[in-house]
């Protein structure tokens, strides 16, 4: 497989920056070349998938604490009032 190149000066190490764009209230992730700073791509700077799952996992704590049965409600929500699924 091909190395990877800068297509700005052709180097071959790239980095990790954390940045917020002028005008952007989130802080990005910008992997750019480590000689010339060329910018080869962007990412969000928090991983959506486990802030999700972390907020989960506080939500069914607090839940249960409260004795709440979270599971048999998403169940009820799902089949209830919805006409896309029969």
């Amino acid at each position: 497989m091909p190395e990877p190149t800068c297509m700005k000066c052709g180097y071959n190490v790239f980095e990790l920056v954390e940045s917020s764009p002028l005008g952007s209230n989130f802080k990005f992730l910008f992997l750019q070349c480590a000689g010339c700073g060329g910018v080869a791509g962007a990412m969000d700077y928090l991983n959506i998938g486990s802030v999700l799952t972390e907020q989960s996992s506080i939500l069914r704590k607090i839940a249960a604490a409260l004795e709440i049965d979270i599971e048999s409600s998403q169940d009820t929500s799902r089949t209830s009032g919805n006409s896309e699924n029969p």
